[in-house]
């Protein structure tokens, strides 16, 4: 809305600035960031279980090493 005077360039009574964003839009975002960051966290841990539980090459019985 712009308020007309004489000799002087119409100023607005709501300016553009920054606006506030609404409280559900940072919400969203912060849900989203959450949901990325346990991602990332899930991946890390089933990479460290798979090095754990990694299939190790089988020991040779005791009595199959002296037979020589």
């Amino acid at each position: 809305m712009c308020l007309y005077c004489w000799d002087t360039e119409p100023s607005q009574v709501n300016p553009e600035g920054p606006r506030h964003h609404h409280p559900s839009e940072v919400t969203e975002r912060q849900l989203a960031d959450k949901r990325i960051q346990n991602m990332q966290n899930l991946k890390k841990e089933k990479r460290r279980l798979r090095k754990r539980f990694a299939r190790a090459s089988p020991i040779p019985e005791p009595g199959l090493l002296r037979s020589s």
